[in-house]
């Protein structure tokens, strides 16, 4: 039997979902599979206490980037939305105390909450632009995959605004960001305004990727079948114009 005790907020101990990084090709591929879901997670917040404040702020954005595709997935179980909206209330309100003060153990144990319900949240949804994207970055460039989530979510959510306005106004209001304006860009706002806090990387250039690699990257991504699955048709053209204003 499989037991899974999380110390870091991804929340990859709910899901089936397993990634394998092949350094010397450059590539990340990303696999579904039921035999890799524990059947018991422990979740315990005292063995968090002394994760750095870098991995604290990477791993919660992968968690708060699994709680914002997650809501605005395509053909999503209507039991989902609600579930990813409350971990992001828990994420939101969480990861900054915790990087703020890692020994702040109810903090630590409210942002494992939010985890665990983004990683249910992800694997009851069909992951798209975001994560294929983050994918296919990690595959060439090795960087983390927390901290790509970090760099590209607010851009992402950007993009996808227009096509899932609803679900933007939900995000926004679960991060306390005003959503009763109907302003689409209030949650990508919101979100790069609690990136602008963290201790991680705000650019991709910041993260090590060259000026060079934006357009075979961009050309990569085009045939991303994760990518192919957003809610908003995304071109080579779009993914180019997305990666250079993460840059």
């Amino acid at each position: 039997m499989l037991v899974a005790i999380p110390t870091t907020y991804a929340g990859s101990e709910m899901t089936p979902v397993v990634g394998i990084t092949f350094r010397a090709e450059g590539h990340k591929l990303v696999l579904r599979d039921p035999a890799v879901l524990p059947r018991l997670a422990i979740y315990d917040p005292e063995v968090t206490l002394d994760l750095s404040p870098e991995l604290t702020a990477s791993t919660g954005m992968n968690a708060l980037a699994h709680c914002v595709e997650a809501g605005y997935a395509r053909d999503l179980n209507p039991v989902v939305r609600p579930v990813a909206l409350e971990g992001l209330r828990h994420i939101a309100r969480s990861l900054p105390l915790c990087v703020a003060a890692g020994d702040d153990i109810e903090a630590r144990e409210d942002l494992l909450l939010g985890a665990y319900l983004a990683g249910f949240s992800i694997a009851n949804a069909t992951m798209a632009l975001h994560h294929g994207l983050c994918h296919v970055l990690g595959g060439r460039t090795g960087i983390a995959h927390g901290v790509v989530n970090a760099i590209l979510l607010p851009h992402v959510m950007a993009f996808n605004a227009d096509a899932v306005p609803d679900a933007m106004s939900a995000i926004a209001d679960a991060m306390d960001a005003g959503a009763r304006t109907r302003d689409i860009g209030a949650a990508p706002r919101a979100v790069a305004a609690l990136v602008a806090t963290l201790p991680v990387p705000k650019r991709l250039r910041e993260a090590g990727v060259s000026e060079d690699m934006l357009a075979s990257l961009a050309a990569e991504a085009a045939a991303n079948q994760t990518i192919k699955a957003n809610p908003k048709p995304v071109t080579e053209a779009d993914l180019a114009q997305l990666l250079r204003s993460a840059w």
